[in-house]
Formats: structure tokens, C-alpha cells, sequence
């Protein structure tokens, strides 16, 4: 019982990393990644928590974008693995 309970808080701790993960991560429009992949594209990263001031510009071409993207997702992905394939508490 108590392996289930840590399961699901492991579970829910990467679903929760995932979807901020997700929230974060600006979403190119269908035009954009159909265009030169050498263009620059720059997007808005919010102001932390709690706070109106604090947001930059952060700019790079959509090949960069589109390949932090690709290793963002891969990242997020290894984690959802691991937690599936580990047995939290030995049991």
C-alpha cells in the first residue's frame, strides 16, 4: 500500500513538472515552422510568480527553437520513463 501511494506521488510530481513544463513552452503557429527555418524568432518569457516585472526577450532562429523544443520533450519523456520502470520503496 504504501509503494502505491509513493507510485502516485512520483507520478503526479512528473505530471505536474510536464505540465508546467508545458504552460512555459511557447507553441509555434503552423506558418512558422513551415517558413525559413534560418528566420529569427523571438518570444515573451513571463514575468516569475508573483511578479508584473521581470519579463525578457529571448530571441532565436526556429531551427533553435524547434530543437530545444525537440530536447525539452525528450527530456520530459525520459523522466515519464523512469518513473514508470522504478519501484519507489524496494517493494
Amino acid at each position: 500500500m504504501r509503494s502505491f501511494v509513493l507510485a502516485g506521488m512520483v507520478v503526479g510530481a512528473v505530471a505536474s513538472a510536464a505540465s508546467a513544463f508545458a504552460q512555459s513552452a511557447p507553441t509555434p503557429s503552423p506558418a512558422a515552422t513551415t517558413q525559413d527555418p534560418d528566420r529569427v524568432v523571438c518570444h515573451m518569457s513571463p514575468a516569475p510568480t508573483g511578479s508584473r516585472l521581470g519579463s525578457s526577450r529571448e530571441c532565436h532562429t526556429q531551427k533553435q527553437w524547434d530543437q530545444m523544443r525537440q530536447e525539452q520533450q525528450q527530456t520530459v519523456n525520459n523522466m515519464q520513463m523512469q518513473g514508470l520502470s522504478s519501484q519507489p520503496g524496494g517493494n
